[in-house]
This record gives C-alpha cells, structure tokens and sequence, in this order.
C-alpha cells in the first residue's frame, strides 16, 4: 500500500486559520467522504453541485456536542466555520497555512451541521456535514443593478460580489460573450450565476481550495490540462493506473437534435411613476416629530413571485429618480393635507438598485405630521419581442426520436451569437457520447495515489476499456467532471471515484493554435 498522510481541520475559533486548539481533528475522524463537480457527467446538462463532506468523528469526549457547556468547544460548534481535508503524498507534514503544493488540500467548505449520535454499548459518535462554496451562495439573494456591456465573467464577479463573496476567493477566466444588458433582481445567486454560466456555455464550479472558478467556453481547448491527457486508466493486466469497476451510462439522455435559444433586446422608455405608497387621506401614514419611516419602491411589482408588469415587457428598472419634494412626497401636519406643510423641515435619503428604490424620511419638524404623498419615478427598460434561434438534425432524430434542448440563457446579446450557440451545441450532443463513472483504490499503489491526489476537475484522461476484462470497446480520452474521495480509520483504505464525460464534446473544439481543424477538432464560435 502506498503512504500518504491525511488531515481534516476545521476552523472552530472563526479566526481564519487553524492553529487553535482542537482545530486539527484528524485523530478523532473515524471515515471521510467528499464529493464536488458535477452533479452529472456532460457538459450540457451537468451543473456544479454544492460540493459535501461528510466526517463522522469520534465523540466519547462530547466534544461535538453542541449542548455539552463544559464541552473544549462549547459555543464555536457552528455553521459556516471553514473546514478543508488535507493529503501530503509519501510524506508526514506539520500544520502551515495556507498549505504549500504538496500538503494540498482535497476538498475545502464549511460547517453545515454536527450530530451526535449515541448507541448503548458501541462509540459515542458525532457526524460532521460539510457544504462547499456554492452552498452557501445558494442561500443568498443578490440585486445587481442594471449594467452595460459587460463579460460574463464581470458578471459573475458582480454577482458574487453583491452576494457578499470575497473576490479574493474567485478564480475567473475573461469571458468570450458580452451581455448588452444584465439586472438581477431580489433572488438566489446561484440562480442568477447559472443563467450567466448557461449564456458563456462556460463553467462555474468549487475548486479544491476553496474558490469559485470560472471556466469560459474555451478554457478546455486551451488548457494544458484539459487537451491533453494525464493518464491512461487501463484495463491491461500490466497497466500502471488500474482501475476496480468502471460504469458506462446511458448516452441517450445526453443526445439531443434540437437546440433552441431565444434572445431579448431592450429599450429604455420614458420617465413615469413606477411605484405609488397607497395609504393615502385618512390611512396616510403619520411621521412623528423626529423620528424615520423607510419604505421600499419596487418596480415591478410582484404577484405570487410572478413579474406583474412583465406581459407589459417592462422588466426592469433603467434608472431611479431621486425624489422631489411636494413633486414625489409631502408631509403634512393633517392627514388628509389640509393641515401645515412639513415638506421643507423633512430630509430624505435614498439607496437605488435594479428593481428597488429604498427611501428614507426624516421629519427634522418640531411638528407631528402625515406622510401624504409618496411616489418613485423613473426610466423602466422594455423588452423587445423576442426571438427564436433553432437548429436541428433529421438524421439524428430518426435514429434517436426528436429530443429538445431549450437554452436557459436569459442574455444571449444578439440572434447571431444564439445561432453560432444552437449550431455549436448541436454539432456536439446530436450523437451519442460516452460518459464513465471510474473507481479504484487510491492507496494500493503510489501511482494511483498520485493519480487520485493529483487530478482536478476539467484534466483530460485517457481510458482503455477493450479487453476481455471489461468488453467495452472504449479507447478514448475523457473529461473529469466530478471527483469523490472515501478515507477511512487509520488512512486504511482510500477509494476515489472519477466521472467522465467524453473529451470530443466541448473540449473537442479548435481554437488558434490548438489541434487540428477537422480532424480531431471542429470550429468553435
């Protein structure tokens, strides 16, 4: 068996390093599973998931026991505290941070959740369930303003941004697709980063480090670890990397022989009022002697979690203007307005974004008083009547029935950058692609170790799988999509899982200077 030396530490104190007491856990961890990449392996329909960590921990101090208040870590036994799972190869290592290359992290996240579990008789245990990056971005909304002319991965770095990522934690390829126009209104970041990843016809996914990356649509044409292979796993008896089961899905649900992509062009129309407080006469709203009412204008309005004004084409906010006084709000000593008016003696302030308007009112007045008008205007941006891109293959249809693929892109910029996409993405998936699911043991030998340690998601592969062993007919190169390690008790067996997708999908692209237009490449967009 090969040696390697494995440690999980999780950041309990919160103070961004792994140097206090009890951080280093590595002793109490009875098995380790991690998973990240893609949650199926084509590089269609495939999407990162939220990668996990499931470390069940021996518990027979309670320290893992959250209620447990003479517990060594009683109170910091919370969600979101960073968490990595380290692999040195043939070497013992002492803590540093951040780790060097060869005390390389396997997989990186966060705390999700600890449970203790107690069984009479047998070890007292607690099961620690990690979340990767995209996790937590999950669980967070983002409302980006209306912007122009930017990159999809400008875009992505905004999104994140907002969502409150750090940027020193992102790692983002310049994007080959400009947007003419992008919002984001109130909602789940990980949604508003899909549909930019769905318009590049790139990648977004956890690295083991950490961070966020972001792979544009050429990045495994170009890459030296993406064109060209690493390895070969091989069925031959006397093969350096061999692998112990290997699983060929089903290509059909990847097979698809109509594209379909739509694409909106904006407007912007005149200034109007967008947004009117209805509490009006005797329910206005009253705004006592020095005190703040805050209210927030939203454009459109939203019916059911549906865009009222969206059969309108008005989709969003342009611009907001900043309200007038006695033109878009006044205050009046008497509800109904006939009293004195305050509007002079009140302050206001605001803070804009894509689908809002936040207003503050401030009655600076040493009179009580009624706020008796209240409206937002602004410029609104109008949808185009949208148009659809569509290309499709009879042949591929008569040996596989007619299968759809409607892109999810909200952004596409023009009919002709739609085209270039429906054309390019059916040149790919109209024809059956193999995908594999690959496992070995990694421990058995410093090769595969090597191999299990050393392989990220997007490096190329080669795997043969055409001899009496396996009987598949496979010889070909591969795509590692998703990437799962088990460790248990002792580093006493190490089992790693690669999923494969075929390297002739995207990859398989030219790009100048990179393989050979038309045979073994075809033309990117």
């Amino acid at each position: 068996m090969a040696t390697t030396t494995y440690a999980l530490y999780v950041d309990w104190s919160g103070d961004g390093d792994f140097g206090d007491t009890g951080e280093i856990i590595t002793d109490r961890v009875l098995s380790v599973d991690t998973e990240r990449g893609r949650d199926f392996p084509s590089q269609l329909t495939g999407k990162s998931i939220a990668g996990k960590l499931i470390a069940v921990l021996n518990n027979e101090s309670g320290d893992y026991s959250p209620f447990k208040s003479d517990g060594d870590l009683y109170g910091n036994l919370l969600p979101g505290r960073r968490v990595q799972l380290i692999a040195a190869y043939n070497q013992q290592f002492t803590y540093t941070f951040p780790f060097t290359f060869m005390n390389s992290p396997l997989w990186t996240g966060y705390v999700e959740s600890i449970r203790p579990t107690v069984v009479v008789g047998n070890v007292k245990t607690a099961t620690l369930s990690a979340i990767g990056p995209l996790g937590l971005i999950a669980e967070r909304d983002t409302r980006v303003s209306l912007l122009s002319s930017k990159r999809t991965d400008e875009l992505v770095s905004e999104i994140l941004e907002d969502a409150g990522w750090d940027t020193d934690d992102l790692d983002l390829e310049e994007g080959q697709t400009t947007v003419t126009k992008y919002f984001s209104a109130s909602g789940s970041a990980l949604k508003a980063l899909r549909e930019v990843e769905d318009t590049e016809s790139g990648f977004i996914y956890e690295k083991h480090d950490g961070k966020i990356k972001f792979e544009n649509r050429s990045f495994r044409m170009t890459n030296d670890r993406s064109r060209t292979s690493q390895l070969t796993f091989s069925d031959a008896s006397d093969t350096v990397y061999a692998y112990e089961a290997i699983v060929q899905e089903d290509p059909l649900p990847s097979i698809f022989n109509v594209f379909e992509a739509t694409v909106v062009t904006y407007s912007t129309a005149s200034i109007a009022t967008l947004w009117t407080l209805s509490e009006t006469g005797s329910s206005s709203p009253s705004l006592a002697s020095g005190t703040a009412n805050t209210y927030y204008a939203q454009f459109p309005p939203m019916v059911d979690g549906i865009l009222a004004s969206e059969i309108a084409g008005q989709v969003t906010v342009n611009e907001w203007t900043t309200p007038v006084a006695n033109t878009d709000y006044t205050v009046n000593a008497a509800a109904d307005g006939t009293g004195t008016n305050l509007t002079s003696s009140v302050a206001i302030s605001v803070s804009k974004s894509s689908n809002q308007m936040k207003i503050e009112l401030t009655n600076n007045s040493a009179t009580d008083g009624f706020i008796t008008l209240l409206k937002a205007r602004g410029t609104t941006l109008t949808t185009s009547d949208p148009t659809l891109v569509i290309a499709e293959d009879a042949t591929s249809q008569t040996s596989f029935l007619k299968r759809t693929y409607r892109s999810r892109s909200k952004w596409l910029p023009t009919s002709a950058e739609a085209q270039n996409w429906v054309d390019y993405s059916l040149s790919i998936f109209k024809d059956p692609l193999p995908r594999l699911a690959l496992s070995f043991t990694a421990n058995k030998s410093g090769a595969e170790l090597f191999a299990a340690l050393d392989l990220d998601i997007s490096d190329r592969v080669t795997v043969t799988a055409t001899s009496n062993n396996t009987k598949l007919g496979i010889n070909t190169d591969f795509i590692v999509e998703n990437i799962r390690h088990r460790v248990t008790e002792g580093n006493t067996l190490h089992q790693t899982t690669f999923e494969l997708s075929a390297a002739s999908g995207i990859a398989g692209f030219w790009a100048l200077d990179y393989g050979n237009l038309d045979i073994d490449t075809k033309l990117n967009y």
